[in-house]
């Protein structure tokens, strides 16, 4: 039986144990060298892609500067104002008698709106008459008797007597005025706009109190005050006494044709914009303050002038610049020098600009300046 078993293993045992390793070594050899010329070709296929990433030229399209004619204009929204607003406040300390206007009620350059009262200045009134009539007498009778008889009465004593009598009608005049002060009158023609105060109420005087209240405020509406601010880059072409549209969204109708009235001839700080007014006729009322309007300006027309396209312009740190191709294809980054400009033009005054200059008005996220790129001219365009 061992030996049964001894024969059997030398067949098959033999055969299964020690000739198969010597048929797997050559197919995991194989493999082997398979797998790193594999990995060795794909460093030089990436190798590749990226040589041609690198290598590969932009195209970008470009136009030549054209001289053309234009109309330079410009719409800017702007906002109504008042033509001259108060605050009405009384002149002189009192309580509120009556007061005839409310919001919304037109009054009359002069007209009265409100009356007060203050009765210490009406007995402080009637008792400083009786001391003029007083003294009036007595300077009057020294006077006479001095006149007549120079030994009893001295020159000094005259004189005395009449700067008491005119001092006392001086301060007579002043306490008129201020009782004068008690009717509150409108200052121009206008609308009341607000009530501050209702009758009964204490009023102090707005001359002496800087924290007085106001009885009401009155707005003057026709004319109307239209601001507009234009940016500082359109002040060039604004001048007092042209033409302006003006339309407001809000309301039916065309547009109103006006002129423009007044030129701030400053700047703001802040916004960088100046002030421009424009008076409009506003007898029925229908503008009312604060409303918006839309206001079209033309800064001026120019023949024959070197010209781009609006979308050729290039913003970098808040300042405008041209992309511009040279004879080497290399990008450079002009600083650009404006002129009149609508919507879809602008003038260039530059003087390294010329008709032959190539500007980049397509592609130009994807350069920057000392790029090599390939120039495509737009056929519509040139």
């Amino acid at each position: 039986m061992n030996q049964f078993l001894k024969n059997k293993n030398r067949t098959t045992g033999a055969v299964h144990f020690n000739k198969r390793p010597y048929i797997l070594l050559p197919l995991l050899l194989f493999a082997i060298i398979n797998f790193a010329a594999c990995k060795k070709e794909a460093p030089e296929k990436n190798a590749t892609k990226k040589t041609e990433t690198v290598t590969r030229t932009q195209t970008v399209e470009v136009v030549h500067p054209q001289p053309q004619s234009f109309k330079a204009e410009t719409t800017i929204t702007g906002t109504t104002r008042a033509n001259r607003k108060v605050l009405l406040h009384a002149m002189a300390s009192g309580y509120l008698k009556n007061i005839y206007k409310d919001i919304g009620d037109y009054v009359q350059k002069g007209q009265t709106v409100a009356v007060l009262e203050n009765p210490d200045l009406t007995n402080r009134e009637e008792r400083l008459e009786v001391d003029i009539e007083a003294k009036r007498k007595t300077y009057e009778r020294l006077q006479s008797i001095q006149a007549k008889t120079p030994a009893l009465i001295t020159l000094q004593q005259v004189e005395d007597a009449e700067a008491a009598y005119l001092l006392a009608k001086a301060d007579l005049k002043y306490l008129k005025s201020q009782t004068q002060f008690l009717t509150v009158k409108a200052p121009f023609s206008g609308r009341v706009t607000q009530r501050f105060l209702d009758e009964g109420a204490l009023v102090q005087s707005g001359l002496s109190d800087s924290d007085a209240m106001p009885l009401i405020e009155i707005q003057q509406t026709n004319p109307l005050r239209l601001v507009v601010p234009m940016p500082e880059s359109d002040i060039g072409g604004i001048r007092v006494g042209m033409s302006a549209d003006v339309t407001f969204p809000e309301l039916p109708g065309g547009s109103i044709t006006a002129k423009v009235s007044r030129v701030s001839n400053a700047l703001d700080p802040g916004s960088k914009t100046m002030d421009v007014e424009i008076d409009l006729k506003n007898a029925n009322g229908k503008l009312k303050p604060g409303m918006y309007a839309k206001v079209l300006l033309g800064l001026g027309s120019r023949s024959d002038v070197l010209s781009l396209p609006a979308t050729a312009q290039v913003i970098f740190q808040k300042n405008f610049f041209l992309y511009v191709v040279d004879d080497n294809n290399i990008v450079q980054r002009v600083p650009l020098r404006k002129g009149l400009s609508n919507k879809d033009y602008f003038e260039v005054l530059n003087d390294d600009i010329t008709p032959q200059s190539k500007v980049v008005i397509k592609g130009k996220s994807l350069i920057k300046p000392g790029q090599k790129v390939e120039a495509v001219f737009n056929e519509n365009k040139n």
